[in-house]
């Protein structure tokens, strides 16, 4: 009796060791608080318990699709902690794939909005975007991600390097979708597209959202497709039923619908979590979540080992997982498919992605041509696939492209207390085939300045990338006496410039991130002014003087500034060689004895160079700097009102730009400035901008009066013998659309001149023909 219990007991071990208890993990959905999954997986994994199949909804995909294809808990917290997870989920492209070249010149706009002309019986306003994500960082991220993976897989998840499943919604049949096999980045993607944050993809001719909205918890699945013996369920949704002042958990409840977090007693264990303070995008709080995850679970660890008996060698599992990822085929592209575009489009998209020796390409070089491909393009979308050519043993890269038909309207300007109120408009127009082309034209008027511009822009198909650009600018600039609060008895301009020039340009990048351009210019530069203030209003001649001018130009650029008002990081270098020949012409007022005039021909080489960069020094401390350098052969004008209008100004502030200093103006300086920052948040700073101007040699003026007319004969002064000096504070707030600022401000010169008021919006005119 005894010999057979020794047997029946030898029996039942065997039968429990030849027995392989099967574990799978099922992850809610729950965005950035789904960190905590990454905890659970490490507690588990470090104390043998094993993980056969995972799923996955929403961030719970993430995190599952991440730990399915060979990614260990440190890496995965890595990820989402990096810069490139942030850019992923912002929509943000770093600075080193920003495609300077093809970036169009500032203009004071606040927003813009479309009008779509696809249809030719309905004209469509498109006011909103799609997500308030942009998603060209997740398009080609997701493929980078997950290409390999699939192909490894073979489209089938079931032959991951763990098993998996996620969940999305089809809101328009109202059911959960579950993969189980295709490409396993847009699983991921659907099951993580959260509405309104994220653009979704189309299955089937429909939409696919968050899996969240009807399964935010894939226990089904799980016991679906795999039929586990225990199920150990991680849950960070779901918990809290409490209302919330955070708008991101309000869109959360009213978008998902009641799922049950509970997995039965006799199937397995969960645990769950409440993080009523973590919103949806806070991934930067990753490690802690991980960290609170991974103490909770490690705290229940007996009792899970007590259900579980099956171990896995921690180092074994990490053996396994490197084999699996060095199994996994380099993302190298061969052939590329072009589709949702015509011939000449497919062609012209085809001609940016440059192949080797070997006609490959890898993922570094197409995502650099990817951002290039969007940036300020007709093209809308790209969605790339990569597919693995077991043949070529490479991948085949698939892009359905989406192109914009539509004229892009923008608007803004600036609203001010000062004598700076502007209206902007602009209109634009992209062109895709052979070549690429955009065409803008603008219109700006207000008290400060008015004009219009019509450009066109042609990206023509060389080995170097090249673009023509032509330029037709007309402008009136006014400069009154009155700084009256909202223009209360506001007095006549004293000075009126008024240009009209045509520009045509060459451009061409320069190193990584600058441009080149070589430029011509025809045009007339006009200027009305009064050379003194004894006169009356508003009955008074103004003199005029008026400049036929050719220029040719040669000019590098670099600008990574975060702002184009206002920056408080980023770096600004500008360089421009300019040779400039024409007429000068002059007629006086009746108050003016200047001697009879002969036309006069004028001719100068000028050099600018420009340097602002701003550093960051702590959280809440940036610092600033600027320098400016003119050098120039040119003569003096006619008299010496004309001499320092035309002479260039140095204007490092808003309010600079909209006065006329004399003080601030030579035809030869150096100007140098000191910006501390005090940052209060993300978009509000407190900065004192405190600028010095040497003249190399300042142009001054002989003042002669005979009987009742009046004459200034200017002449150069002594070398750096003089200094002027200005400074502003200014409270600023960084909106997405615009920016509002408070400041107050001085001048050396004149004595005692300070200003105070707001400005809302940009002050950012048309460019000078000699700039």
């Amino acid at each position: 009796m005894k010999k057979i219990a020794v047997l029946t007991a030898l029996l039942f071990m065997a039968l429990q060791m030849g027995y392989a208890q099967k574990v799978g993990l099922v992850l809610s959905g729950g965005g950035a608080k789904g960190a905590a999954h990454i905890g659970v997986i490490k507690a588990l994994e470090e104390n043998g318990i094993p993980i056969d199949y995972i799923t996955g909804t929403s961030a719970g995909a993430i995190v599952g699709s991440l730990y399915a294809m060979g990614y260990t808990p440190e890496e995965m917290v890595n990820l989402m902690l990096s810069e490139e997870f942030s850019y992923w989920q912002t929509g943000t492209v770093e600075n080193e794939y920003k495609y300077y070249f093809k970036r169009p010149d500032p203009t004071p706009e606040f927003g813009h909005f479309s009008i779509d002309m696809t249809d030719s019986l309905q004209v469509k306003a498109n006011f909103f975007p799609q997500s308030l994500i942009n998603p060209i960082q997740m398009n080609q991220a997701f493929m980078a991600l997950f290409s390999q993976a699939t192909a490894k897989a073979g489209w089938n998840f079931d032959n991951l390097f763990v098993p998996f499943r996620c969940v999305a919604s089809d809101i328009y049949s109202k059911k959960a979708i579950i993969f189980k096999n295709g490409d396993l980045g847009d699983a991921v993607r659907a099951s993580m597209t959260f509405p309104f944050f994220f653009q979704p993809i189309w299955k089937d001719s429909v939409p696919i959202f968050d899996g969240g909205i009807y399964d935010n918890f894939p226990v089904g699945p799980m016991k679906e497709a795999f039929h586990p013996e225990f199920i150990f369920g991680s849950t960070v949704a779901g918990s809290n039923n409490k209302p919330s002042s955070n708008p991101y958990n309000q869109l959360e409840t009213m978008i998902m619908q009641k799922t049950e977090y509970d997995v039965p007693e006799e199937e397995g264990m969960m645990i769950k979590f409440s993080f009523p303070t973590v919103s949806l995008l806070d991934f930067q709080k990753s490690r802690e979540l991980m960290d609170i995850g991974y103490k909770r679970t490690m705290a229940m660890m007996d009792s899970i080992k007590a259900r579980v008996s099956r171990r896995v060698d921690l180092d074994e599992v990490n053996k396994r997982r490197e084999a699996y990822k060095q199994s996994l085929p380099p993302l190298i592209f061969q052939n590329i498919y072009v589709t949702g575009v015509s011939e000449s489009q497919r062609k012209y998209i085809e001609a940016q992605l440059h192949r080797d020796i070997n006609h490959e390409f890898s993922m570094e070089e197409f995502k650099r041509a990817y951002f290039k491909m969007l940036t300020y393009s007709k093209i809308k979308e790209i969605l790339p696939h990569a597919v693995y050519n077991r043949k070529e043993k490479k991948f085949d890269l698939y892009l359905d492209v989406k192109m914009k038909e539509e004229i892009t309207v923008g608007f803004g300007g600036n609203v001010s207390s000062y004598q700076a109120n502007q209206l902007f408009l602009g209109l634009g127009y992209q062109y895709l085939g052979r070549f690429a082309a955009d065409v803008n034209s603008n219109f700006q008027v207000g008290n400060s300045f008015s004009g219009v511009m019509l450009s066109g822009r042609i990206y023509l198909q060389t080995r170097i990338p090249t673009y023509l650009n032509w330029q037709g600018v007309f402008s009136e600039k006014k400069y009154s006496e009155s700084q009256s609060l909202f223009y209360e008895d506001v007095l006549p301009a004293f000075i009126r410039q008024k240009e009209l020039y045509t520009k045509v340009k060459l451009g061409f990048p320069f190193l990584n991130r600058a441009k080149a351009e070589i430029g011509f210019a025809y045009g007339r530069l006009n200027d009305y002014y009064f050379q003194t203030s004894n006169m009356t209003f508003p009955n008074a001649t103004s003199d005029h003087s008026w400049y036929d001018l050719f220029a040719g130009s040669l000019s590098i650029e670099r600008n990574s500034l975060d702002y184009k008002q206002y920056p408080i990081s980023g770096r600004k270098q500008f360089l421009v060689a300019q040779y400039v020949t024409g007429k000068e012409n002059y007629r006086p007022s009746p108050l003016t004895d200047m001697g009879a005039f002969d036309r006069k021909i004028h001719s100068w080489l000028q050099m600018k160079g420009e340097w602002e960069q701003y550093r960051t020094l702590s959280s809440h401390f940036n610092l600033g700097f600027t320098s400016e350098l003119v050098i120039s052969s040119k003569n003096l004008m006619n008299n010496y009102t004309a001499s320092v209008l035309q002479a260039p100004a140095f204007t490092p502030t808003p309010h600079s730009q909209i006065v006329f200093n004399e003080a601030f103006r030579a035809n030869q300086y150096v100007a140098f400035g000191l910006s501390p920052i005090w940052k209060f948040s993300k978009l509000l700073h407190f900065r004192l901008d405190m600028y010095g101007f040497a003249p190399l040699y300042e142009i001054k003026k002989e003042e002669i009066w005979n009987n009742n007319t009046y004459s200034a004969i200017p002449y150069y002064g002594k070398f750096l013998h003089s200094f002027k000096y200005m400074g502003e504070a200014a409270l600023v707030l960084q909106l997405p659309f615009a920016n509002i600022s408070l400041y107050a401000n001085g001048y050396s010169y004149p004595s005692k001149n300070f200003n105070f008021g707001l400005n809302i919006g940009y002050l950012i005119f048309n460019p000078k023909m000699l700039d």
